[in-house]
């Protein structure tokens, strides 16, 4: 992989900020750096909390996507996704599942600032209505909750069929607790923000702290290296989940590649976590990967101008955030 300078990075970047449908992690819009790559568009998109050392991970993998060989769908033309339900209320839960064609699979949001355990089970049980018996389920509490509450919260609601919790807890020695707690459930335990580093999985292995791991693309320094990762995840007996970081459709695409070569090798692979492109008010890409009845068409990126144009970040936000690519590009 040729990596660019910074003069090269700073000409064909476009800093942009996305008013979300609805919010996210407290965001109200997601801010990234859409690039004109060498061989593709690529996306740079770390939260802004994470620090420098983290963000150029996230850079590797922007680079990757944009300046080496184009990694290509090999014949496939889309891939399984489940839906995502935010912490929303019931009436609206049902109308998102509605509105994505009921999707096979769907992961609601729980545990959330505002939302009592009561208005958690009453979402996932409109969710389940909607879905039928055949659907599943997935909850993301974003390791809000503690052990006891995690424990309770899933109990409570193990009546609708739950597949697995996503971070419930923060610790991967309470995730292991909680396994242990809920042997018997049949409920799987996934983790999310606790795989953020290749030696993270290492601890979750020893640990045996979870059933399923979830691979977010960029963060983890591109494709290549998730790859790796997810090799050696499936080695040790553990399930893979791919998922968004609420990237464009820009940030997705070389997710969604990666997904279907996971489905051409095994065509029970998990459903993958990147129908997030519905969660941005424009995207920019003149084909959005927006999926439907659970199945998301791979097409590859062409940057919309126009739209990257009305979503420019002001002045202030693009300054600080090519500062910050100037920092990261030094680390990677």
């Amino acid at each position: 992989m040729t990596i660019p300078g910074f003069a090269e990075l700073r000409a064909c970047a476009h800093v942009v900020s996305i008013p979300l449908v609805t919010p996210f992690r407290g965001l109200h819009h997601r801010e990234a750096i859409n690039f004109d790559g060498l061989s593709s568009p690529a996306e740079w998109s770390p939260f802004p909390e994470y620090d420098d050392a983290e963000a150029a991970r996230w850079l590797r993998g922007a680079l990757e996507q944009g300046w080496s060989a184009p990694v290509t769908a090999n014949g496939a033309t889309s891939i399984r996704v489940n839906g995502t339900i935010p912490a929303v209320s019931p009436e609206e839960a049902t109308a998102l599942i509605v509105a994505a064609g009921f999707p096979h699979t769907v992961k609601i949001k729980v545990a959330g600032p505002s939302s009592s355990l009561a208005d958690d089970q009453a979402r996932v049980e409109a969710v389940r209505k909607a879905l039928g018996a055949t659907g599943r389920i997935r909850l993301d509490a974003n390791g809000a909750w503690n052990l006891d509450e995690a424990e309770h919260a899933i109990r409570t609601m193990e009546h609708c069929d739950i597949d697995y919790v996503e971070q419930p807890v923060e610790k991967l020695a309470d995730m292991a607790e909680l396994r242990t707690r809920m042997s018997e459930l049949g409920i799987g335990v996934a983790a999310d923000e606790s795989v953020r580093r290749w030696s993270d999985l290492d601890a979750i292995i020893e640990s045996r702290a979870a059933d399923i791991v979830v691979i977010k693309i960029q963060p983890l320094g591109g494709v290549s290296a998730s790859r790796i990762l997810i090799d050696k995840a499936l080695n040790a007996g553990l399930e893979v989940v791919l998922s968004s970081a609420l990237e464009t459709s820009v940030g997705l695409f070389p997710a969604a590649l990666l997904q279907a070569s996971l489905e051409r090798e095994n065509p029970s692979a998990l459903d993958a976590g990147l129908a997030t492109a519905s969660f941005l008010s424009r995207d920019v890409v003149t084909q959005p990967l927006i999926a439907h009845a659970g199945e998301l068409t791979i097409t590859p990126p062409t940057l919309d101008y126009s739209a990257l144009e009305e979503l420019g970040a002001s002045p202030e936000r693009t300054t600080w955030w090519l500062s910050r690519l100037e920092r990261c590009l030094a680390l990677v």
